[in-house]
C-alpha cells in the first residue's frame, strides 16, 4: 500500500507537471523548454558532455580527455567549467541522448523530471513526519509547483532542486531506524544535488552539516536553520572569490564592476 501511495502521488505530479507546463508535451521532441537562451546553453552542455561518455562507451578512450574541454571560447580550456556542469542531469539524460541523439527531447524530459521528483521527494518526507499521505501529496504539490520556480524554468540547475528532500527523508530514517541503506540513499542523494547545481552546494552545506551533527533533533533543526542562513554570505563570498581568481588564468578574467 506504502508503495502503491508513492506511484500515485508521482502520477498525479507527473500529470500536474503536463498541466503546469502545457503545450511543452505537444512538442517535447522539437521544441525546448521555455526560452532561447540559457535553455539553449545547458542543452549544449548536456549534449558536449554525454557525447564524450557515449564516445568513450563506444570506444575512443581519448574522449573523456575532451570532457571538460568544450567547444567554445577558443582557444580556452576547461571552458565547460565556466558554468554548471550538469553531470547528474547529464547521467539521467544519457539513455534518452543514445536512443535518440535529440537533444530537445531529453532536455524537457529533464525539465519535467524535476516537477515530478521534487514532489515525490517532499511526498515521502512529509508523509514519514505526519503519517498522513494526504499532508505528503499536498507538501508535494507546494514544493513542486511553488511560484519561485516559475521564474526560474530557463534554469536546470535552479529547478534541480529534487534531491533536497531526499537527503533529509533518508538521514531521517536512518536516524530513526539506524539502518544502512537510507544512509547510503540520503548519502547518494547528497552527493547528486550537490553536483546538480553550484549555488545548492554552497547555500546548503552548512545546512546539511548541522542536521547530521545534530541528529535530527529538534535544537538541531532550529542551529541547522540558523547556521545555513550565516553560512549564505561567506559561502557567496567563497564562490565569488573562486570565480575571479579562475577568471585570473583566463583571457576573458571577469572585473568586480562586470561581476
Amino acid at each position: 500500500m506504502t508503495r502503491r501511495a508513492s506511484y500515485l502521488a508521482a502520477g498525479a505530479y507527473l500529470l500536474v507537471a503536463l498541466v503546469f507546463t502545457w503545450p511543452l508535451a505537444t512538442v517535447i521532441g522539437s521544441e525546448i523548454a521555455w526560452d532561447m537562451g540559457d535553455s539553449l546553453f545547458n542543452s549544449w552542455v548536456l549534449l558536449w558532455t554525454g557525447g564524450q561518455v557515449l564516445a568513450f562507451l563506444s570506444g575512443d578512450f581519448s574522449a573523456l580527455n575532451r570532457f571538460w574541454h568544450g567547444n567554445i571560447f577558443y582557444p580556452e580550456r576547461l571552458t565547460v567549467a565556466f558554468s554548471e556542469h550538469l553531470v547528474p542531469q547529464m547521467v539521467q539524460a544519457l539513455p534518452i541522448l543514445a536512443a535518440t541523439d535529440n537533444v530537445v527531447l531529453a532536455y524537457n524530459l529533464l525539465f519535467l523530471s524535476t516537477f515530478v521528483l521534487s514532489g515525490l521527494g517532499m511526498f515521502l518526507l512529509v508523509r514519514e513526519l505526519t503519517g498522513s499521505p494526504v499532508a505528503g501529496f499536498v507538501a508535494g504539490l507546494a514544493f513542486a509547483f511553488a511560484p519561485y520556480r516559475v521564474a526560474r524554468f530557463p534554469h536546470l540547475q535552479v529547478l534541480s532542486a529534487q534531491w533536497m528532500p531526499f537527503v533529509i527523508y533518508g538521514f531521517r530514517r536512518h536516524f530513526d531506524t539506524r539502518e544502512r541503506r537510507p544512509l547510503i540513499g540520503g548519502t547518494v542523494a547528497l552527493v547528486v544535488q550537490n553536483l546538480s547545481c553550484g549555488y545548492y552546494l554552497l547555500f546548503l552545506r552548512r545546512l546539511w552539516a548541522c542536521t547530521l551533527s545534530t541528529k535530527w533533533s529538534r535544537a538541531g533543526l532550529c542551529v541547522s536553520g540558523g547556521c545555513g542562513a550565516r553560512g549564505w554570505s561567506p559561502a557567496s563570498l567563497h564562490s565569488h572569490s573562486r570565480f575571479l581568481s579562475c577568471g585570473r588564468t583566463s583571457r576573458f578574467a571577469p572585473t568586480l564592476a562586470s561581476a
